[in-house]
């Protein structure tokens, strides 16, 4: 979560909007993820492993969501 905010600071310095942060930031996440999927749980495939990562997924999507959300509501404020 804090990688989301470095970049997403990153980005903003560099004059992007921040619609499009937002996009970057969640097609890197949904990279990330797929990432850790094939290379976690392709190896000895499973029902219970892909719904324990679909819920991972969910809940960390959740959490990333409002950390940026306090982010970029907060970041004139400092």
């Amino acid at each position: 979560m804090q990688f989301d905010i470095i970049l997403a600071k990153y980005l903003l310095n560099k004059k992007i909007p921040v619609n499009t942060v937002k996009y970057i930031l969640s097609i890197a996440y949904l990279i990330t993820s797929l990432m850790l999927y094939f290379i976690v749980f392709t190896k000895k495939p499973s029902f219970g492993g892909v719904i324990i990562f679909l819920l991972v997924f969910v809940f960390f999507g959740y959490l990333r969501t409002k950390n940026l959300e306090n982010f970029f509501r907060n970041r004139n404020k400092l």
